[in-house]
């Protein structure tokens, strides 16, 4: 595999949410959230804005381009709140405020998403984020897993689930929260 990950730049913006709303195109939640309709770009672009200052989004790039995204929250406890410049829709609110009643109240790493685009999929891409990212981890980590697969994947790297899934209203996927130790050991 002839990928690099590296934590992503807010000069690269605007690409890193191309690349983020392509692979997002049949992601469960996001896929049910809008609709099958196409993620607003500039409510992802927004949504980017404060993890790509804090270095919290972390990009899987081959040689035509980036081929995952991943964002990471620092989290005292609380759970990840949208700006409040942008407009929810109903779907959008049930996922955060039920994902907001779940959320750990103990200090932790929160992996708010990880998209891998369709034609690097089944390469290892995901897990190279996740061994990127996670190597040296001493703080606890915390998701939500959208799929059967994902949960595997991440089950893989140390997460367990946490309790009962989150089942989103108005015939929504299910999410798998999961939980991974805090620790220092090579994923």
């Amino acid at each position: 595999m002839r990928t690099t990950i590296r934590t992503a730049t807010p000069a690269e913006a605007d690409r890193v949410a191309r690349a983020y709303a392509e692979a997002c195109v049949d992601e469960a939640v996001t896929g049910w959230v809008f609709q099958g309709d196409a993620v607003p770009f500039p409510a992802l672009l927004a949504s980017l804005d404060d993890p790509l200052r804090g270095g919290g989004v972390v990009v899987a790039e081959g040689p035509d381009g980036i081929e995952g995204v991943s964002t990471w929250v620092d989290s005292g406890g609380d759970a990840p709140h949208q700006p409040a410049e942008q407009p929810l829709s109903p779907r959008m609110a049930a996922v955060l405020a039920l994902t907001a009643e779940r959320h750990p109240a103990v200090p932790h790493l929160y992996l708010a998403s990880m998209v891998v685009l369709p034609a690097a999929r089944g390469r290892g891409v995901g897990s190279a984020i996740l061994r990127h990212r996670l190597t040296g981890e001493r703080r606890p980590v915390y998701l939500e897993a959208s799929t059967p697969r994902a949960a595997r994947l991440y089950a893989r790297h140390g997460f367990r689930p946490l309790g009962e899934e989150i089942a989103l209203p108005w015939g929504g996927p299910r999410l798998r929260p999961m939980w991974r130790d805090g620790r220092r050991v090579e994923s």
